[in-house]
Order: C-alpha cells, then sequence, then structure tokens
C-alpha cells in the first residue's frame, strides 16, 4: 500500500500536479470528517466511563472497532496527503490498536471436550470450566466430606461449541450492542430475540452424547425412576456476584427431556432480569459463559436455607436456618414464610425458634416430571418441619463450609422423606447491594442566584472558585490556582494547566472536542456550547458551577459542595469498569500537547487521541504549504480581474465557482462562491486601504534572492502571481504584494471543530528593526482577536480554531484589512513607540496607517 501510494504520488506530481491537488484536498475533507466521528466516539465511550452509564460490554467492543476504523482512515488519510511524511505513524496506530484488541479478547474460548464432568472429577481451579456454584457443591463433597446429591455438570466448553456451532456469538453481540437497559421496551424485545435464538438452536451431537453417558453414570441404580434438577452454573455466579434468582432452574427433568431442559437454562442467561443484573454489575456476556448443573433429585420433605450470620443483626453471633415443608422453591420465591431457627455459632450452641407459622401450600415432585403447588398443609406449622437435632446438624455444616471459603455463606440444603439431609449450594452472603446508582442532587435546595443556565455538560461535577477570563493562550500562563476558566472556546492549550483549573465554562464548543475528552479523563465540570459565557461573568467573581444539571449559581454554594454529587463515585472494582480503564488508557490520554516541539513526532504517540491530534495538526500543515510546493505548477488555474492591482490565479477544487466560469479563463469577483475568498476581498477592499492602480504588489528583488535567477519574467506571468486553491469552504492563499510573503490556509464551514485559520507572514522591505517592529504590529492586532501567534525572525505565525462560519469570515476580513494597511509599514515603522498607536488606530478602524502607501 505504501510503495502504491508513492508511485501514485511521484506520478501525478509529474504529469498532473492539479489532480494532485485535488486528490490531497479530498485526502483533507475525509481526514477532517473521520477525525469529528473518532471524537464523537471517544466521547462517548468516555461518557460510558465516566458517568457510570450501564450498557452490554458488546456495545463497547462495537464502538471500538468502529473507532479503529475511523482512526484508521484517518493515518490512511494523512498518507494521501503525504505518502512520504511520516510513515511510522501506521506502526504507531496498529501497536495500540492492537493493545486494545487484546483487553477485549483477553479470554479464550475453549470448544474441545470434556463435555460433561462428574462432581469428583472436579479440581479445584474448575471455575471457568464448571461455574462457581457446581465448584462449591464439589469441594463440599469432596474436600469436607457433606452429603450433596449425585450429579454432574454440563461444562462451559459445550456452551461455546452449542454458540459457535450455531452461529450465535455475532448475532448474541450484535443485539446486545443496541440493548438500552434503562428502556423497558428495549430489554424485552432484546431478551425475547435472544431467547428465541437459543430454543431454536440445536444441541450438538457430541454434547448429547456425552450427556447421555454422565446420566447413566448418576442413575444406574434407579433404572427409569431417575429425575433430575437442571441448574445454572455460569462463571461469575455465586461468587462475588451471586446472580441469585437470576438464571432459572427446571426441576424434577426427566432423562428424555434433559437436552430441552439444558437450552432453557442457557436462554434464561438472557432474561431481562439476567441481563439487567449483570450489566448492572458490570460483567460482559463472554465473562459468563454457562455451564449446566445436573443434579440427581432429591424428593424433599423439607427444604431451607441457613445464613451462617443473621443479616438482620449480623453482631448477634447467631447464624439463621429457614425451613419450609417441601421442596425449597416457595422459599427463595418469596411466596411462602419460612420458620426460622437462630442457632449460637459458639458451643453448646443454643437453639431459638420464633413463633408458629403455618405453612398453607408446598411444592412437590410430579409423577411424570416437573413440580406441582399443593394446599392441604393447615395441620402442618411450619415451625416444626426441622427437629432440633437436624438444625444443629445444618449448623455444624454452615460453620465448616464457612470456615473453608474463608467469608460468610448463604446454603441451600433439603431433607428427604427418610430424613436424611443434603447441601445444594454454598454460596458468598453478601449483606448490601452492590450495585451502585448515581447519585441525584437535583432535589437540593439553592437559594442562590442563577448566573447562567444552558449548554451542554462536557463533564459532570461540582465545583467553585473565581472567574478567570481566558482571551488567548498568554493568559494561561497566570492562571490562578482553582480557576473557574472562562472562555470562548475549549482551547486543546487548556490541558497544560488542567492541574490549575477547578472547572470550564466556554461560549461554544463540543462535547466531542479535544478538552472535553481531556476534561473528563481528569474530571473537571466542564460546560460547553452555553453561548453567553463570555458575556455573563468577569474574571474575580466567584461562582458555583453545577455541570450536570448545566447551572451556575453566584457565590459558594455550600450545601452543593458539601454533597455526596461533589464526588464521583466509580465501580472501580467492576470488571466492567476495570476493562473500560484499560481500554481507555489507549484512547484518551493527550501527550501531545506542544505541536512546535521536537517530542510531537509519531514515535510519542501513545494513545488514539495522540493519533488523531498528530494527524490532525500534520495534515493542516500540510495543506498549509500546498500552494507554495504545488500551485504554480497546476494547470486549469484561471485569473481573477479585480479592482485591486494584484495578480491572482485561482484553481477550484470544485464548488468554489459559479458553473457558468467553468470555461472562463479570466474571472471577475461575482463568479466567486468560495466563503473565504469573498471575506477577505472584502477586507482588501475596504475604502480605508488605499492601492495605487499603477504599481503592481510584487517584490521582484526577494523573488529574484528566493529563486536564485536574474532572468527576467512579465509582471503578469502565473509563475510570479499569487495563488488561491479554493473549494466551496475551502482556501489555500498565496499571495505575493508589497514586499512581503503571506500564506492563508482556512476550512470555513458549517463544522465548528473542523474550522480553521492559519496564516504565515514573512518579508519586508525594510531593515531588521522596522522589520521586528511591524511584526510587534501584528502580533498586538491578532492577539486582540483571538489568535495564537508565535514569532520566528522575521516571520510570524497565526492560528485561530474553532470557531463558528459567521466568526471565522469576521476575522479573514480584519486579516485582509490588516495585511493591506501594512504592506510597506516596515519602511515607515522607526520607534517602538509607534506600535501601541498604530494597534489602537486600527482597532478604532483607520487603515492608512502608512505615508509610503500613498506614495
Amino acid at each position: 500500500m505504501y510503495v502504491s501510494n508513492l508511485f501514485k504520488h511521484w506520478t501525478y506530481r509529474i504529469f498532473a500536479p492539479g489532480l494532485l491537488i485535488r486528490e490531497k484536498y479530498e485526502a483533507f475533507r475525509k481526514l477532517l470528517e473521520y477525525d469529528k466521528k473518532s471524537h464523537e466516539l471517544i466521547a462517548e465511550m468516555e461518557e460510558i466511563y465516566y458517568d457510570q452509564l450501564k450498557v452490554d460490554f458488546a456495545a463497547i467492543a462495537h464502538k471500538l472497532k468502529e473507532l479503529s476504523s475511523s482512526v484508521a482512515i484517518v493515518v490512511e488519510s494523512l498518507r494521501e496527503i503525504c505518502p512520504t511524511c511520516y510513515p511510522k505513524l501506521d506502526d504507531h496506530f496498529r501497536e495500540i490498536d492492537m493493545a486494545m484488541v487484546q483487553v477485549l479478547t483477553s479470554g479464550s474460548y475453549d470448544y474441545t471436550p470434556p463435555f460433561t464432568l462428574g462432581l469428583d472429577e472436579l479440581g479445584a481451579n474448575s471455575q471457568l470450566l464448571a461455574g462457581g456454584k457446581t465448584l462449591n457443591l464439589a469441594a463440599a463433597r469432596k474436600r469436607l466430606g457433606l452429603p450433596v446429591p449425585k450429579g454432574f455438570v454440563i461444562t462451559t466448553n459445550s456452551y461455546n461449541y452449542f454458540i459457535a456451532a450455531n452461529n450465535l456469538r455475532e448475532r448474541i453481540d450484535e443485539k446486545l450492542a443496541r440493548l438500552d437497559i434503562n428502556s423497558a421496551s428495549s430489554l424485552e424485545k432484546t431478551s425475547g430475540d435472544l431467547v428465541k435464538l437459543i430454543r431454536w438452536a440445536n444441541v450438538p451431537k457430541e454434547i448429547e452424547k456425552s450427556i447421555t453417558a454422565a446420566l447413566e453414570q448418576i442413575g444406574g441404580e434407579q433404572g427409569g425412576r431417575l429425575r433430575v434438577s437442571v441448574r445454572s452454573s455460569a462463571v461469575g455466579e455465586d461468587s462475588v456476584a451471586s446472580f441469585a434468582g437470576q438464571y432459572d432452574s427446571v426441576l424434577n427433568v426427566e432423562p428424555n427431556r434433559i437436552v430441552d431442559s439444558y437450552k432453557e437454562v442457557i436462554a434464561s442467561k438472557y432474561s431481562p432480569r439476567a441481563l439487567n443484573y449483570r450489566i448492572n454489575y458490570g460483567l460482559s456476556d463472554h465473562e459468563t459463559p454457562m455451564a449446566v448443573l445436573v443434579l440427581e433429585m432429591i424428593d424433599a420433605g423439607v427444604s431451607g436455607v441457613v445464613y451462617t450470620i443473621d443479616p438482620e443483626d449480623a453482631g448477634d453471633g447467631t447464624l439463621a436456618i429457614h425451613s419450609i415443608w417441601g421442596l425449597g422453591k416457595l422459599l427463595v420465591d418469596g411466596s411462602v414464610t419460612p420458620s426460622i431457627i437462630k442457632v449460637k455459632r459458639a458451643p453448646p450452641h443454643q437453639l431459638e425458634r420464633d413463633k408458629e407459622i403455618v405453612q398453607p401450600v408446598k411444592a412437590v415432585p410430579m409423577e411424570k416430571g416437573g413440580i406441582q403447588v399443593v394446599s392441604g398443609m393447615d395441620d402442618l406449622p411450619a415451625n416444626l418441619a426441622l427437629d432440633d437435632k437436624s438444625a444443629l446438624t445444618l449448623a455444624e455444616w454452615a460453620i465448616k463450609l464457612e470456615d473453608y471459603h474463608g467469608t460468610p455463606q448463604d446454603i441451600e440444603w433439603c431433607m428427604d422423606n427418610q430424613g436424611k439431609l443434603f447441601i445444594l449450594q454454598s454460596r458468598p452472603l453478601h449483606f448490601e447491594d452492590t450495585d451502585q446508582q448515581r447519585i441525584d442532587c437535583s432535589n437540593i435546595e439553592v437559594d442562590s442566584r442563577v448566573l447562567l443556565s444552558g449548554g451542554n455538560s462536557a463533564c459532570g461535577g461540582i465545583a467553585a472558585g473565581q472567574v478567570y477570563r481566558v482571551e488567548g493562550s498568554s493568559d494561561l500562563e497566570s492562571l490562578p490556582e482553582g480557576a473557574i476558566v472562562v472562555a470562548k472556546v475549549p482551547s486543546p492549550d487548556f490541558v497544560k494547566v488542567v492541574g490549575k483549573m477547578s472547572a470550564v465554562i466556554t461560549d461554544v464548543g463540543s462535547t466531542a472536542g479535544h478538552f472535553a475528552s481531556v476534561a473528563r479523563e481528569f474530571g473537571i465540570p466542564t460546560l460547553v456550547n452555553t453561548g453567553v459565557a463570555t458575556k455573563s461573568f468577569t474574571s474575580g467573581q466567584e461562582v458555583t458551577v453545577y455541570a450536570d444539571a448545566k447551572v451556575v449559581y453566584e457565590g459558594e454554594v455550600a450545601q452543593l459542595l458539601e454533597s455526596a454529587c461533589a464526588a464521583r463515585s466509580l465501580l472501580a472494582n467492576s470488571p466492567f469498569m476495570v476493562s473500560m480503564e484499560k481500554i481507555l488508557s489507549y484512547i484518551s490520554p493527550l501527550n501531545l500537547v506542544d505541536p512546535l516541539a521536537e517530542s510531537f513526532v509519531p514515535e510519542a504517540c501513545e494513545s488514539l487521541h495522540d493519533i488523531l491530534r498528530f494527524a490532525h495538526e500534520k495534515s493542516i500543515q500540510q495543506m498549509f504549504s500546498l500552494g507554495e510546493k504545488r500551485s504554480r505548477r497546476a494547470t486549469g488555474a484561471k485569473r481573477l480581474i479585480s479592482g485591486i492591482p494584484i495578480i491572482i490565479y485561482l484553481l477550484d477544487l470544485g464548488g468554489g465557482l459559479v458553473e457558468e466560469a467553468r470555461t472562463k479563463k479570466e474571472i471577475e469577483l461575482n463568479h466567486v462562491t468560495n466563503v473565504p475568498l469573498r471575506a477577505l476581498w472584502k477586507g482588501l477592499s475596504n475604502p480605508g486601504i488605499y492601492w495605487d492602480p499603477n504599481v503592481q504588489h510584487y517584490d521582484w528583488k526577494e523573488f529574484a534572492r528566493i529563486s536564485g535567477t536574474d532572468s527576467l519574467a512579465r509582471p503578469d506571468s502565473k509563475f510570479l502571481g499569487s495563488y488561491a486553491i479554493i473549494s466551496q469552504d475551502y482556501l489555500n492563499f498565496n499571495i505575493h504584494f508589497g514586499f512581503h510573503f503571506v500564506v492563508l490556509d482556512t476550512l470555513c464551514g458549517q463544522e465548528l471543530d473542523a474550522n480553521y485559520i492559519l496564516l504565515r507572514f514573512a518579508g519586508g522591505g525594510g531593515d531588521l528593526y522596522s522589520k521586528f517592529l511591524r511584526l510587534q504590529f501584528l502580533e498586538g492586532i491578532l492577539s486582540q482577536h483571538g489568535f495564537k501567534v508565535e514569532k520566528k525572525g522575521d516571520m510570524i505565525d497565526a492560528q485561530l480554531s474553532r470557531n463558528d462560519r459567521q466568526t471565522l469570515e469576521a476575522k479573514l476580513e480584519v486579516l485582509e484589512q490588516l495585511l493591506g494597511c501594512t504592506r510597506v509599514l516596515d519602511m515607515s515603522l522607526k520607534d517602538g513607540s509607534q506600535v501601541e498607536e498604530l494597534v489602537e488606530k486600527f482597532m478604532n478602524g483607520i487603515y492608512d496607517l502608512s505615508p509610503l502607501q500613498r506614495r
């Protein structure tokens, strides 16, 4: 690809330079388009992380794929603009991209046997194969010798094989990526679609054979009387996240129904409640593959739960045993009230029963499979379901399980009709909900006056401090600690003082801009696009910014600053947040701050943000030099005839001229539709600027010095004229007039974040000191108009970025007024005291600044 682009570049450069310019321009526009899209995607991902929005990780994978493709187009577009300039940028982009992919695919999928394993075959490190529920039960049976029903697990390898064999992974991820769990309709629709996919899929024959063989192992003694329970045992279940009641269990299953029951348990992975729980907890679908536990069904006379610490009174030194008649389903789903026996944990383990409770119904297995609820329990008080001896035995087992796992336990048990006790499940006991919700402080009453309301919240939060107005980059040097920065635009330069600012408020801007990304990274409350920030505040004014509510209050609002909203609570330990943090470390940080620094090179790019910043800056620099390097050899340029004595040739890339001008060699201003050029011409033709119609404004002496030739050329030669490369909203203008040279490159369109003006001013006919004074004059005017200015010798560079079209048109008009009135100013400036006076005159609309202009 690189060699192909290089060959194409040099072929066009030699044989079709006009076509080369057009292709560079198209690549530049494409780069700007995908730069904008990339920043929007970054903003969306940062919003998900910093605002703790609840989405499935499939949505993150989808956005990352989009972002990677978008940044790749930006890099490719820069290569099309300049094939030989930045060959190492591709390598650094690929390195960053691969690192992100590794985070997404940190786990691997195993589709190979074993498809089933007996409980006694499981090792201590089998959680990824068997899930937490199965592993805990196997440990109770093998390591503690507690009675557990016979059983086996259908492994996560079977699940992976089932999903892969039916080509479900991509379809599942696609639907999860579009899921909005805050919308009931979206949740129901997505769940319904996913459940159908599972139910309609076929279980591979190899898995069916393995299940049949495992059934024969546990049911050999029972013949055709074997019944089993089919229960979920997903990875992540019964661990730090309990998933209690989120997945389905199918009870009293006949052997010929086990495959269908297996699919029902897998389908329950995508039920609305399971989806909601998993996403709220911060686990991805890939992190929770479903193993399925198959246990011999116990015809339970009594069932229940043991909590090794009483959740209602964790400090009273007791454990609590809950029991009901029949199967435990009615207890766990809340249909009946259990009897509770409290047992002292310390010997001699005193028992305390609560009041007598009558249980009206119980669940029992049916002869042909399934369960039913029966009544007629009036003569069976629930508090007599479990005798004292059995209660003490359960207490002893429960403490053993707690000691083994090292944490309080929530244990399911049952007693068959012959009085034999079994352990059915053991998992960590949770005391509080781990699903943290964002705190809403909108109900806090604030008496302070509202100074501003509206705009877009680029980063939420609350901060208070003194307003500091920033008009240009130089103001940042004196930024006080804890300042509330108020500016017209959220400049990327703000990152230089990110540690000093408490909040940022701007007139314009986007939540997808460079600084918005940095603000979210550092947690700086930021309001952009308010429209009136610079008109609403004065430096030194004390304010409180509540960015979430898009409000700025007068003074320091104590009740907001002391609220929980002033400190963001991230789900720092959530697997989702941990993964997002890793991913964003390859996306968000901005290390390339200063485009003029020696470190502003591809090798310094450590994030996609760096790649985008580098490509954006370098593409503008390449377009800035485009006219000077190429335009004089471009064919198809048309001469602009006007009342100003400057030789100007226009090369239209499309949309810069009216249709009828296509066949003309010479055109007039009314043929020009290019927005920036018309704005410039308005400035050049200002009545206050004097143009001598008998003078060609070109420095022949300077041209001879630069070109190194004494040959003569006609004054109206194309080679000596000024050139403009135009489209409807883009202009690259290489201007030769007076005794100086100007290169101006601008995009003046509808996309605020893409708009910019770059200006370079050099040369002059005066001595070195006079040229220096003229640069001081230019710097004074440009700085007051918001340009970022840098001087080098007798050259000055100025830049203005991210302004709306109307603002840029006004600035372009000012630029040409400025350039028009300074053509020979360096030849009349002799004293530094003149500069301040001339700056004031210009700002007051007086443009005839030098008597030499009329001589």
